[in-house]
């Protein structure tokens, strides 16, 4: 009967492709990691690796047993997680993407009930787009994706609303257009720095100038990073066209919201995950912090 244990050390290996990165994954000796693997191995009377001057690399057999050693290893995280959660603790590791909206205030919000609550969960939090994480979630790479998009359309997830952002345009604090009222048409007189056509509130900006006959503006700088783009408009005369939640404008005097004369936006901020992860003790406390931190944020 194959050993829980042994099925990590040889998914470490198998992951990382390399004995000595998995040694130091698992904090194991290079000896007894390499017993291991061929003791499971002998077990299953193949060989799972080839050992190559670039490290280990899987055999045929070797991928097939990591399709289901995932899976095992999955379960036997579930069984434990629930049995924690039956001794009313949680514990164990959850991955959580999240997009630019939410890393400024929401994620570190959530970050800190979560600790304060369930100290022996660890999080791991990656930064990225939609597109870039919902592949991730579909293999069960990340455990919870949150951020501004669209709700994700897929059987396969639960999506569910944390809280509604609001559409702002952003200038530094002593731009020519801020503090008095703005026309739609005198936005055109500025530069423009702009997260990517792909991303719906940046849609939500050509709307607002089309319906005023207006041609929407051409951004002279495009970019995906909140960091570089905070960072500019602070410093020059850009403009840009953000939610409110990626931003800190309470406590940074150097950015101001224009008052533009527009209907109010209010993307949602989404969360979504795979049903059966409920089952997770730790991602079932993750998954009610972020509603919880949306009720917060919301009121």
């Amino acid at each position: 009967m194959l050993e829980s244990r042994r099925l990590r050390h040889f998914l470490a290996v198998y992951e990382l492709g390399s004995i000595g990165r998995a040694c130091e994954k698992l904090l194991l000796t290079q000896p007894a990691l390499s017993k291991s693997i061929r003791q499971l191995e002998d077990e299953l009377g193949v060989r799972l690796f080839d050992r190559t001057p670039m490290g280990v690399v899987p055999t045929v057999f070797g991928n097939a047993l990591a399709l289901h050693a995932k899976s095992i290893e999955a379960q036997f995280r579930n069984a434990e997680a629930q049995i924690n959660s039956l001794k009313g603790k949680a514990q164990g590791h959850v991955t959580v993407g999240i997009g630019p909206s939410v890393a400024r205030n929401i994620m570190p919000a959530a970050t800190r009930t979560l600790h304060a609550i369930q100290p022996d969960i660890a999080l791991t939090v990656v930064e990225g787009l939609v597109d870039d994480l919902l592949p991730r979630l579909r293999r069960g790479e990340i455990d919870v994706i949150v951020g501004s998009w669209p709700p994700v359309s897929d059987p396969m997830f639960t999506t569910e609303t944390v809280l509604n952002d609001r559409l702002e345009v952003i200038a530094r604090s002593d731009h020519p257009l801020a503090g008095r009222p703005v026309l739609r048409s005198e936005l055109v007189n500025y530069p423009w720095a702009l997260p990517p056509a792909s991303q719906k509130w940046r849609q939500s900006l050509d709307e607002l100038f089309l319906e005023r006959g207006l041609e929407p503006p051409k951004p002279k700088v495009v970019s995906n990073s909140a960091g570089y783009l905070e960072a500019l408009i602070r410093s020059s005369d850009f403009l840009s066209f953000l939610p409110r939640q990626l931003l800190d404008l309470e406590a940074d005097d150097g950015l101001t919201m224009l008052d533009v004369e527009m209907a109010q936006l209010e993307p949602e901020i989404s969360m979504s995950f795979r049903e059966r992860a409920l089952l997770d003790a730790s991602i079932c406390e993750v998954v009610q912090v972020l509603r919880s931190i949306g009720t917060d944020f919301a009121g």
